[in-house]
């Protein structure tokens, strides 16, 4: 396969509907596919991050300590007012997933407790076995696959960004969307490269040979859009729209123009595959 799909959060439903975690690689990469127009398959990490009971998972006080400081720091880079992250106890962590509602909707306050939850439990130990196994299972698909191109969405922007640093493999292209990699305090800090890597932060890694970035300008997960900022090692980066209630849909920015342009040099036409 020439493409490889890396998904971000929320994606443990597909092993709940698919029953193994092959099955469900398998469905993605079909729902992928469909919306890029181009075969792929996919690295399915989502059962190595799943926080288990999801009893009040919805709620930010149930969120673990580091990651309501994640949740604060994030609001904070969105704009939020000292006064909405400042306090004591469990107060301003309300605070801020009010403000998220207020300003953004309740449905991106649900996705961004979520999304604080499964980011916690990938970046909050930089030596934690679920970190590893999921930069391995990235790794054992790329190799499996020896695919040309990388297309990595959100959270899976971070994940794939790590391993290729810690194992590098060949790549044509490696393409992040919606990707947080530079979010101050929440990921750009924390990022592990592996021995001897972490001062080579904001490279393109290794072996890869061209990074193109594509962030939407509400995506409020694609923070700071302006990534090559921080990341120099990216090679092209383009700000798109994707309307207001789809601003980090991984199938939307697959639909992208932007995308097909960066891979036509690459790749066959999408009708003779």
């Amino acid at each position: 396969m020439m493409i490889v799909g890396v998904h971000g959060i929320r994606c443990y439903r597909y092993l709940a509907e698919a029953g193994t975690p092959e099955r469900a690689a398998k469905v993605l990469a079909a729902e992928w596919a469909l919306a890029l127009n181009r075969p792929l398959s996919a690295a399915y990490y989502a059962q190595l991050l799943h926080p288990g009971d999801t009893q009040g998972a919805d709620e930010p006080e149930t969120l673990p300590c580091d990651a309501q400081r994640m949740l604060k720091d994030w609001v904070s880079a969105l704009g939020a007012p000292a006064e909405v992250t400042m306090g004591h106890a469990t107060i301003p962590v309300r605070q801020a997933a009010d403000w998220i509602a207020r300003r953004f909707g309740e449905a991106a306050r649900r996705f961004v407790i979520v999304f604080c939850r499964e980011a916690h439990t990938y970046v909050s130990d930089r030596d934690s076995p679920r970190r590893a196994a999921a930069r391995e299972e990235v790794l054992r698909v790329l190799e499996d696959a020896k695919p040309r191109v990388v297309v990595a969405h959100s959270l899976g922007s971070v994940v794939a960004y790590e391993a290729l640093w810690h194992r590098p493999v060949e790549l044509d292209l490696l393409v992040t969307l919606g990707s947080p990699l530079g979010m101050p305090q929440v990921f750009f800090e924390r990022l592990s490269l592996g021995a001897g890597n972490d001062e080579r932060k904001g490279q393109r890694p290794p072996k890869v040979r061209r990074w193109v970035n594509i962030a939407d300008v509400g995506d409020i997960v694609a923070i700071p859009r302006d990534l090559p900022r921080l990341f120099p090692g990216i090679d092209a980066h383009h700000e798109v729209s994707l309307g207001l209630t789809a601003s980090h849909k991984a199938t939307r920015y697959l639909t992208r123009s932007e995308v097909e342009q960066e891979l036509a040099p690459l790749l066959p036409a999408p009708d003779s595959q």
